[in-house]
């Protein structure tokens, strides 16, 4: 809050009794509180006990004059602001403009009238009120710029990544409509070609025949279910509604269990699976605490590739062990490899290395992956080589549940 003009502190500098007399009688009759200084030495301590709201200055002082003193309140930081009157009975113009071009605000010529210097002193307090007043306003409205130009930043960087989001979704449906359009025309062509041939020629088969249509119906129906699911799996992650449920679960018994699961469509290839947890090899018991369903989806889409894109009659390794309170998954094969400029896009969805050649696949599968080991705050590594093979490395943390 700012001083009001009739209630301003005025420091007067004078060594004349009777000018003081004449400056005290008019300026505290109109309610203006008065400290007086006859030595200019002494100016500067006394603003810097209590900064005056103004100051009228006497040129002509007993030790030094009023334009040292006055150049000393400008180069002052504290008190520059500080609008200063002369009082003098010098009438040359030069010494006028000296006063003025450090900075005073007026002159006062004496003998002076009361009626001019209170008339002057209301002028200037109300300037330097108005000027605190536009000050005041000016950091206002810097602040209020700097709020707007860091909530305008704010926005264009929302804006910027829901356009970057509208991109990455745009592009995830042109793959999945190539995907969707290649993956699905094959199995539902097989599933026209054996219902029609059901349909046409059902009395001259023989059961034999007829049950390997059926069962090349369900195959294919089950295949285009694995490809739907997997799209809705995607789908769920990208709008964060997959929960994460750890249960507490046997580990080696669980990866046993699914090698051998996988194993039994697997009949062109061998897993071997390899355990030491411990001292707790494959045939031991491990308990921890993780989520089932999704570390299912980790590893069997891994096994999976990697029996996918092996040669048939090869091996695919695949080991458990642990390491500062994480499981570490290592699955190995000798398949085509992935190109090392393709490595980065091969966690996003409908993504596929460019050598996979007639291979079906959706590209859906890495992508599941990561987002499972992330929920599990695990991390996946990939190393390949083409025509060599890849491994793949899941690291996730556990909670050991004591036997």
């Amino acid at each position: 809050m700012y001083t009001l003009p009739n209630c301003a502190t005025i420091l007067v500098v004078d060594d004349n009794p009777t000018n003081l007399e004449i400056i005290d009688h008019a300026l505290s009759s109109a309610g203006y509180n008065l400290r007086f200084e006859v030595e200019g030495c002494h100016v500067m301590k006394q603003v810097h006990i209590n900064l005056p709201d103004l100051i009228l200055l006497d040129i002509m002082l007993p030790d030094i004059n009023g334009f040292e003193v006055c150049r000393q309140l400008k180069a002052d930081p504290l008190t520059h602001s500080i609008p200063v009157i002369f009082m003098t009975a010098l009438s040359d113009t030069v010494d006028k403009i000296k006063g003025l071009s450090l900075g005073a605000v007026d002159y006062i010529t004496k003998p002076f009238q009361a009626e001019e210097l209170l008339a002057r002193v209301r002028t200037h307090l109300q300037l330097r009120q108005l000027s605190k007043a536009l000050e005041l306003q000016n950091q206002q409205l810097i602040q209020l710029t700097e709020e707007l130009e860091h909530r305008v930043a704010e926005r264009t960087a929302e804006l910027r990544k829901a356009l970057e989001k509208e991109k990455e979704l745009s592009e995830l449906k042109s793959r999945f409509i190539t995907m969707a359009s290649h993956e699905f025309r094959t199995p539902l062509a097989i599933i026209s070609s054996s219902s029609s041939i059901l349909q046409k020629f059902s009395d001259r088969l023989t059961e034999e025949a007829k049950q390997e249509h059926l069962t090349t119906i369900q195959k294919t129906i089950k295949h285009i279910t694995q490809l739907l699911d997997d799209v809705l799996m995607i789908n769920r992650a990208e709008a964060q509604k997959i929960e994460f449920k750890p249960e507490s679960l046997d580990i080696i018994d669980f990866c046993r269990s699914l090698n051998a699961e996988i194993a039994t469509t697997a009949t062109k290839h061998t897993i071997d699976f390899y355990c030491d947890l411990d001292g707790q090899k494959s045939d031991g018991t491990f308990m921890v605490q993780c989520d089932q369903k999704l570390l299912r989806q980790i590893l069997t889409n891994i096994l999976t590739n990697a029996i996918k894109y092996s040669p048939h009659q090869n091996l695919v390794t695949f080991s458990l062990t642990k390491d500062n309170q994480q499981l570490i998954f290592t699955i190995s094969d000798s398949g085509i490899g992935i190109a090392e400029s393709e490595k980065s896009n091969l966690f996003e969805a409908f993504q596929r290395g460019s050598n996979v050649g007639n291979i079906s696949g959706t590209g859906l599968g890495l992508s599941i992956v990561k987002k499972c080991v992330d929920l599990h705050q695990g991390k996946i590594t990939l190393h390949s080589q083409v025509g060599e093979g890849t491994t793949v490395k899941v690291i996730i943390p556990y909670i050991e549940i004591a036997r």
